[in-house]
């Protein structure tokens, strides 16, 4: 008998719902009004469930070449492990169609955030937020991924340290150009 985890024996691709999604699966489906509808999604050919911001959790919308100066790298090996140590392992997402990355972050953070380069998400807005097991990109498509995935509930980063971040990248995307 093969061992497997909770989460991935539960993996199908019928329309039956996993007994034994992990528990950042469920708090993330638990933002969205029919958490069932999100756990159906993630089982989808997409792998991507839209779960509205503003209850759970916001999002900081940045743009690629302000992350990009601020690792020093558009490597994606290099751009999640830096990532991962900017943020102190903060959950971000990754959406290479759009050449963006979301940075999660508390509700409430949009009312006080103030830097015009990132504009952070919330209340009315629904995010594209991939399957817990979608840590790298699909072989060249544009779908969304995990660059720095989720590694506990609620585990969001401050508006403050996402603030930092934002900032350093655009100081250094501002000294590149002409």
């Amino acid at each position: 008998m093969t061992e497997t985890s909770g989460l991935e024996s539960t993996r199908n691709t019928s329309s039956r719902i996993r007994p034994f999604c992990g528990v950042v699966e469920k708090w993330l489906a638990s933002a969205h009004p029919s958490p069932r509808t999100a756990l159906e999604e993630w089982d989808g050919n997409a792998q991507l469930a839209l779960i509205p911001l503003g209850r759970g959790f916001e999002a900081v919308r940045i743009p690629e070449d302000i992350v990009h100066a601020f690792v020093g790298s558009d490597s994606p090996a290099t751009v999640n492990a830096r990532l991962a140590e900017g943020l102190n392992g903060g959950p971000v997402i990754r959406d290479p169609g759009f050449r963006r990355y979301y940075a999660l972050v508390p509700p409430g953070t949009a009312a006080v955030w103030r830097a015009p380069v990132a504009e952070c998400i919330a209340a009315g807005t629904y995010l594209g937020v991939p399957r817990t097991d979608r840590v790298e990109s699909n072989g060249g498509t544009s779908t969304s991924y995990w660059s720095v995935p989720m590694s506990r509930p609620n585990g969001l980063r401050t508006a403050a340290e996402v603030l930092a971040l934002v900032r350093v990248g655009h100081s250094l995307v501002s000294e590149d150009e002409p």
